[in-house]
């Protein structure tokens, strides 16, 4: 992972170069404990996501102890309507950039709001970066909607 994959709004880099499983797993992990409130996280897959950093970013959140929502297809209004609609603490959109042909990952917190650099994106980043994230007692549940 190189200092380019967070920047000031999204994580990006290719699968196994700038992000990989580990980095997923690791970017779930961060999330969970970052997340001001404790309950369900979403995700959502924009087109062309990486069905392995799903799982991955998936598996970190439910060892930090919280409950995945797995809502399938759709684009980031559709996440952001998900979590406001079924009070979510946060949520993952998970796509596809054809131009750059890289992996985008975009966190949110509670009410929808994009987790970008000045509100905890960089926190994020540095535990990332450090790894090391103490699992919880008891494993989150996966649960997809269709």
């Amino acid at each position: 992972m190189t200092d380019e994959t967070f920047t000031a709004y999204d994580i990006r880099g290719k699968i196994q170069e700038g992000v990989s499983l580990e980095v997923a797993w690791n970017i779930g992990k961060a999330l969970a404990d970052e997340l001001a409130t404790y309950g369900n996280i979403a995700i959502l897959r924009g087109d062309g996501a990486a069905e392995v950093l799903v799982g991955a970013i998936a598996e970190g959140l439910r060892l930090q102890g919280r409950d995945v929502v797995d809502h399938g297809h759709g684009d980031k209004q559709d996440l952001i309507k998900i979590i406001n609609d079924f009070g979510y603490s946060g949520g993952v959109f998970i796509s596809h950039d054809i131009e750059q042909d890289v992996c985008v990952i975009e966190l949110y917190q509670e009410k929808g709001q994009l987790i970008a650099a000045e509100n905890g994106l960089k926190d994020i980043a540095e535990l990332v970066h450090a790894g090391n994230f103490v699992p919880a007692a008891k494993k989150g549940e996966l649960t997809a909607v269709a």
